[in-house]
C-alpha cells in the first residue's frame, strides 16, 4: 500500500490492484475564487494519471474536498463513494457533474476492490443529539444519515489502516474514537488536519489590527491542540498533517497573514514537542510528505518528486496569485431593489428552517447593502431598512459586509452559491457586538436565500 499527496486534502491510496483518490481539489479558484494552491498544480498535465484512479472518495461538499472545476475535469466513469446523509445535497450536486455516485451506509466496512476496503463516518457518528450540543441545531426528526457536514474514513487492506480525518472537529468526533480503535485495534497512518479554515480574525472589523494577529496565534495553537490530541487518543505509527491547506487569491490575498493557520513546519514542531513532553510508551512518528511525494508503507519508503518551500510563498502571491480575478467580479452590479427583493422572499425560508432544526438565538442579523442595512430580526418574520449604524440598540447583533455581486448569488440560492463558502471563502466582513462566536447564528444564516 502506497499513499501520495497530490495537494491540500487531495490524496491517492495506491495498492498492486486498486487506486483511490480522495478529495480532489486540484484547481485554482475554488470558493468563488478566493482559495489556491502553493505551489501550483497544473491538473491538465497530470490529468492520465488522475484518470488512472479506479475509485474517488469525497468527505464532505465543501469546495476543497468536492472541487466542481476539479471534478469536471475527471472522467466521468470513476465511481464516487460518500457518506449516507439524511439530505442529498452532495450526492445531488455529484450527479449532476455526470458522476454515478454511491453512498454508504454510517460505519460500515465496504468492499471495493480484493483486499481494499472503505469505511466512512459521519463526524458525529450520525448522533441528533450530539450534532445538536455542538452545532446549536438539529432535525430530531430525522434518524436516517447524518446531518453534519463533516466525514471521516478508515481505508484498509486487511493488513494496514488508514485513518483520514481531513476537517473533522475533535470535540465533535472525539466520542467516535474508541469504537474506530475498538474496530481496527491499531491505526497505521493518521491524516489529519492542523489548522481551521475560515473568516475569523481576519474578517473580523470589530477587531483592530494587533487584536487579530493575537487571535490569529489563538487561532493557531487552538487547533495545532486539537490535532495533538487526536494523536494522542488514536497513537498511530505515522502522523500526517494535510488538509485545509490554501493561500487566499485576488483582492483577499492580504489576509493571509492573518487568517491564523499554522506552517506545516511549524506543526510538525508542535506536534513533535508535545510528544516530547509526554512519558507515554507509544512513539507516533512524523510522515513528512511534501506534494507529489510517494510513500510505500510497508518498505518505509519515500520518492521525493518535489520539495515544498514555504519561503516562496510571499513572492509568489505578489506575482501571481494577487492578480488573480474573483469568479464575481466580472459580473453586474444589482439594485438595492433587487437586493431587498430577494431578501423579502428569503426571510420565509429562514425562519421555517430555523423552527425545523429547533435552533433559536437572539441576534439580530443585519445585512449590508450600499448605504444601506437590512434587518434579519430573530423575534419577527420580516426584514426592514435602518439607514444608520447609530440606530443599533440591539444588545447582539452581527452585521454581514459582501460585495453585492456576490449577495445577489447566495440570496438566488445554494444552486448559485451559499453563504458557508463565502465565509470560508473570506468573502464576507463581519461586525459583531461582542467577540463571542455563536454557531447557530452562522448555521442559521445559511438558509437566508429565496
Amino acid at each position: 500500500m502506497q499513499l501520495k499527496i497530490y495537494r491540500s486534502a487531495t490524496v491517492g491510496i495506491i495498492t498492486d490492484n486498486f487506486k483511490m483518490l480522495a478529495d480532489p481539489w486540484l484547481v485554482d479558484g475554488e470558493y468563488y475564487g478566493s482559495w489556491s494552491h502553493y505551489p501550483y498544480f497544473d491538473l491538465d498535465k497530470n490529468i492520465d494519471e488522475i484518470n488512472s484512479y479506479n475509485a474517488i472518495y469525497i468527505s464532505h461538499i465543501h469546495p476543497d474536498h468536492c472541487s466542481e472545476k476539479t471534478l469536471k475535469k475527471i472522467k466521468k466513469n470513476i465511481p464516487i463513494y460518500i457518506h449516507k446523509f439524511h439530505a442529498p445535497f452532495l450526492k445531488k450536486k455529484i450527479e449532476n457533474l455526470g458522476f454515478k455516485v454511491f453512498e454508504i451506509p454510517n460505519g460500515v466496512r465496504t468492499k471495493l476492490a480484493n483486499n481494499f476496503f472503505l469505511n466512512i463516518f459521519a463526524a458525529d457518528d450520525c448522533d441528533p443529539q450530539l450534532c445538536y450540543k455542538f452545532t446549536g441545531c438539529a432535525n430530531f426528526n430525522k434518524s436516517a444519515g447524518s446531518q453534519q457536514i463533516d466525514t471521516l474514513s478508515v481505508v484498509d487492506d486487511g493488513l494496514t489502516n488508514i485513518l483520514n480525518l481531513n476537517d473533522c472537529p475533535y470535540d465533535l468526533s472525539k466520542n467516535l474514537l474508541p469504537k474506530i480503535l475498538g474496530e481496527y485495534q491499531k491505526i497505521n497512518i493518521l491524516m489529519l488536519g492542523y489548522g481551521g479554515a475560515g473568516p475569523y480574525p481576519q474578517c473580523y472589523d470589530n477587531l483592530d489590527l494587533k487584536k487579530k494577529k493575537e487571535e490569529a496565534k489563538k487561532k493557531e495553537l487552538t487547533f495545532l491542540k486539537m490535532a495533538f490530541n487526536f494523536i494522542n487518543d488514536l497513537k498511530p505509527d505515522y502522523y500526517l498533517p494535510f488538509a485545509g491547506t490554501y493561500v487566499l487569491s485576488g483582492n483577499l490575498h492580504k489576509l493571509n497573514k492573518l487568517k491564523g493557520v499554522p506552517t506545516k513546519s511549524n506543526t510538525y514542531k508542535f506536534i513533535e514537542n508535545e510528544l516530547n513532553s509526554f512519558s507515554n510508551s507509544y512513539r507516533s512518528k512524523p510522515l513528512k510528505m511534501n506534494y507529489e511525494e510517494i510513500f510505500d508503507i510497508n518498505k518505509n519508503k519515500k520518492i521525493i518528486k518535489t520539495i515544498l518551500n514555504e519561503k516562496g510563498l510571499d513572492k509568489y502571491i505578489k506575482k501571481n496569485l494577487s492578480l488573480k480575478k474573483l469568479d464575481y467580479e466580472e459580473e453586474i452590479f444589482p439594485s438595492f431593489e433587487e437586493i431587498y427583493d430577494l431578501c423579502d422572499k428569503s426571510v420565509i425560508n429562514y425562519k421555517r428552517q430555523l423552527a425545523a432544526n429547533s435552533c433559536t438565538h437572539n441576534t439580530n442579523i443585519y445585512v449590508k447593502i450600499f448605504d444601506k442595512y437590512i434587518k434579519v430580526p430573530y423575534n419577527k418574520d420580516s426584514i426592514s431598512i435602518e439607514k444608520k449604524i447609530n440606530n443599533f440598540t440591539d444588545s447582539k447583533f452581527l452585521i454581514y459586509n459582501l460585495d453585492s455581486r456576490l449577495l445577489k448569488n447566495i440570496l438566488k440560492g445554494p444552486r448559485f452559491a451559499h453563504w458557508n463558502n463565502a465565509e470560508v471563502g473570506s468573502h464576507i466582513k463581519f461586525y459583531r457586538s461582542s467577540d463571542v462566536y455563536e454557531r447557530s447564528v452562522y448555521w442559521s444564516m445559511s438558509y437566508f436565500h429565496a
